[in-house]
């Protein structure tokens, strides 16, 4: 798996939890139960878990990663990429050679 697959894989999976977390709380909302509380609690620590990942990933990647994060959010709510980068789109970093 490279490093794209892997943090799409955590954006992706942050999304599943942001869902169940809103369904659970829902259904706390509708049915307050001891149950459905430990349910929320559940689902919201697992929300947690899964945005400190991508809050870590974010704030220890590179300016041109960041842009490949920001895409890749934009691909899921859109269908297209960001309109806007701070580093230019499919460049590839000249080598030094010796």
């Amino acid at each position: 798996m490279t490093d794209w697959e892997e943090i799409t894989g955590y954006i992706q999976n942050a999304m599943q939890a942001v869902d169940q977390a809103h369904q659970v709380s829902e259904n706390l909302r509708n049915h307050t139960t001891p149950e459905n509380f430990n349910a929320f609690k559940e689902h919201m620590q697992e929300l947690y878990d899964h945005l400190g990942t991508l809050k870590y990933l974010m704030e220890h990647e590179s300016k041109a990663s960041m842009d490949e994060v920001v895409d890749a959010l934009s691909r899921m709510f859109s269908g297209k990429p960001a309109s806007y980068r701070t580093t230019p789109r499919d460049v590839v970093p000249a080598h030094n050679e010796e």
